[in-house]
């Protein structure tokens, strides 16, 4: 099927095949986590999709909205983009609208992407007063289904159309990358593999499928791999 865009995976992982875990803060993942950064930047992308347990972990911090100062209005089910022009974006999947926006940019907790304008995908289901919130602090955002689980393909339709990207990085975590790879929209996959051994069972993988309708197996193949660091290794696939 021909797209307008295509999806890159940059992920590091343990050996374990644990996108997520202990070993990610361990000094020994110190220069893989350098290496997946600086690969990251790399590539140039005007944008990154990440999960909403990956932004509140990094970027909102945990924050919460005081709801109760919005009215119970009614606010139409419709795709709200902030009228301000933006080149680079921070995209968020956040099916139940449960991160704390205080900005419509990224700030100093991820240096590397300040300035990059916040943009949401979220279900009909999300209340009137967190859409009003979203339109006060000035946070773009999509609708991509009435509720869980979302379509990524009408997500990434509506970012193309919106915003003219024509390239998105999708970063994690492996819910959001299981989405994205069930409806068959992963085009390559850049992966660094660090020398570490998480071993814990219930450390979410590269691509959790979930509860996703298509659970087809997705046949990749090998397209180029280098040495990182010391000892681990990074990978780059491309769908067949």
């Amino acid at each position: 099927m021909n797209r307008p865009y295509r999806v890159i995976c940059h992920m590091a992982m343990s050996i374990d095949g644990r996108a997520a875990g202990h070993y990610l803060s361990a000094v020994e993942f110190g220069p893989y986590g350098k290496a997946y950064e600086e690969t990251l930047q790399a590539y140039g992308s005007d944008n990154w999709i990440c999960g909403r347990i990956t932004f509140e972990q990094h970027i909102t911090l945990g924050n919460k909205v005081d709801l109760s100062i919005y009215s119970d209005e009614a606010i139409p089910r419709e795709d709200y983009i902030h009228p301000a022009a933006f080149s680079t974006y921070a995209i968020a999947v956040d099916p139940e609208g449960k991160l704390g926006w205080q900005t419509n940019v990224i700030g100093d907790e991820y240096p590397e992407r300040r300035g990059d304008h916040i943009v949401t995908i979220l279900s009909e289901a999300v209340s009137d007063r967190y859409l009003a919130h979203l339109r006060k602090v000035g946070v773009s955002y999509i609708f991509a289904g009435k509720s869980k689980p979302l379509s990524m393909t009408v997500a990434l339709d509506k970012l193309h159309s919106h915003f003219g990207i024509e390239t998105f990085m999708l970063v994690g975590g492996g819910f959001v990358n299981g989405s994205f790879a069930s409806e068959g929209l992963v085009d390559e996959i850049s992966l660094i593999i660090a020398p570490l051994i998480e071993g814990v069972s219930d450390s979410v993988s590269l691509f959790e499928f979930g509860n996703s309708v298509d659970q087809r197996i997705r046949k990749f193949r090998l397209d180029k791999f280098e040495r990182i660091g010391p000892d681990g290794i990074r990978l780059n696939y491309l769908s067949e």
